[in-house]
């Protein structure tokens, strides 16, 4: 990634997690998320776990309370967010890393990386050094969007959403086995992607760009996160992808 965009990503995500409290807490595609990550660790024994792209925390913060005493650690692009996680949970340890040009800490059971390779211009070269990351027999759990870039997602910064087949591809190259591999999402949260587009500057203002929610937002996404529940678990259709990996021995 050139330094360029490099400086414009950390300065959006520096903006962006000071902003989006709720929007990570009530985003039905978000918890969805998540629900399917528990799902993907509870099948992995660990007792370490690396979160590549940990944002506010979020994940971490709900994996704490669900697998108690384990050593977790974030890592993010943006160092404001790195410093406001440290005093924010203490019991945790926090660095700032480009995955594109840093290496990363290594031997651990478990690493996430949710939401972030769609970000990047070498997503192959990222999965290699997650892959690094891992002790012997260790999982990595991936997720991104798959399909099409809508404008919203654009504002987020992603410049293209892997395929199924990439994802195979990039993570046997690294060395990685497959065990799990799916899309989910189909047919509603892909009819939420499409209804946010329909003007996706109302959406974007309502719903990404204040910190707090009122009952009007929580109330429609609780909705919305509710409905996704009716999503096939796994299709060609869906246009969410989930993988579980693991580095052979």
């Amino acid at each position: 990634m050139s330094t360029a965009a490099t400086d414009y990503n950390r300065e959006t995500y520096d903006r962006v997690w000071g902003e989006l409290s709720d929007f990570i807490r009530y985003n039905p595609g978000a918890r969805h998320r998540r629900r399917h990550v528990f799902e993907l660790l509870s099948r992995c024994s660990f007792s370490s776990l690396l979160d590549v792209g940990c944002g506010n925390a979020e994940l971490l913060r709900l994996i704490d309370a669900r697998f108690p005493g384990k050593r977790l650690v974030g890592a993010d692009l943006s160092s404001s967010v790195v410093t406001q996680n440290r005093a924010a949970h203490p019991a945790m340890e926090f660095f700032a890393v480009n995955i594109e040009k840093d290496a990363l800490p290594t031997g651990f059971d478990v690493v996430t990386c949710t939401e972030v390779i769609e970000h990047l211009d070498d997503p192959r070269g990222a999965l290699k050094a997650l892959a690094h990351a891992l002790a012997k027999n260790g999982h990595l759990i991936v997720t991104c969007p798959t399909g099409k870039v809508w404008q919203t997602e654009k504002y987020f910064g992603h410049t293209r959403h892997p395929t199924p087949a990439d994802i195979d591809a990039w993570a046997r190259e690294a060395g990685l086995v497959v065990e799990e591999l799916w899309c989910w999402g189909f047919p509603f949260y892909g009819l939420t992607k499409w209804a946010q587009n329909i003007n996706p500057e109302l959406a974007l203002k309502h719903f990404a760009s204040e910190r707090r929610y009122g009952a009007m937002q929580i109330a429609v996404s609780t909705a919305l996160w509710l409905a996704n529940y009716a999503n096939l678990k796994s299709s060609p259709l869906g246009v969410q992808l989930f993988a579980l990996l693991r580095r052979a021995a």
